[in-house]
């Protein structure tokens, strides 16, 4: 026997496709712009910081404005209520008697009613006996106009 062995033999497999080569020949690199990227990076940036440092700054303006008009617009609601409670206090009955009574008035002592024996021409009504357009009283014309 011998101490040498076989060399392996390998089954035939696919038909194999062509090998590429190690190697290629190579183009020039291009040019980078890396500086020009740079700059416009931070140009952009530097517009988005802006953008948003002003619109804060817009932001709280408003918000001072807000809170200003909002106490104005309180302290008006607070004059408004306090003018209504002092019309509710000149209107008070009671008070318009006491300011009468100190100006000299007198208490009515009853009401009374007149009633009319010929009726106006306000009323729809016109006396057949007068002419049309002549009258006693140079006001009256005036006074019973339809309103």
């Amino acid at each position: 026997m011998s101490a040498l062995t076989a060399p392996l033999r390998r089954a035939p497999s696919a038909p194999q496709t062509p090998r590429r080569p190690h190697l290629r020949v190579v183009e020039e690199p291009r040019e980078r712009h890396t500086l020009r990227y740079a700059l416009l990076i931070i140009v952009v940036l530097g517009a988005a910081i802006f953008g948003t440092v002003a619109l804060n700054a817009l932001a709280a303006t408003n918000s001072v404005e807000s809170r200003e008009l909002s106490g104005r617009v309180a302290e008006a609601e607070r004059e408004y209520a306090s003018l209504v409670a002092d019309v509710a206090r000149l209107e008070d009955p009671a008070r318009i008697r006491e300011a009468g009574l100190d100006l000299g008035l007198v208490p009515a002592s009853g009401g009374r009613h007149l009633r009319l024996e010929r009726p106006l021409p306000a009323d729809g009504a016109v006396d057949e006996s007068m002419p049309v357009g002549a009258t006693t009283d140079p006001l009256k014309p005036v006074l019973s106009v339809e309103r």
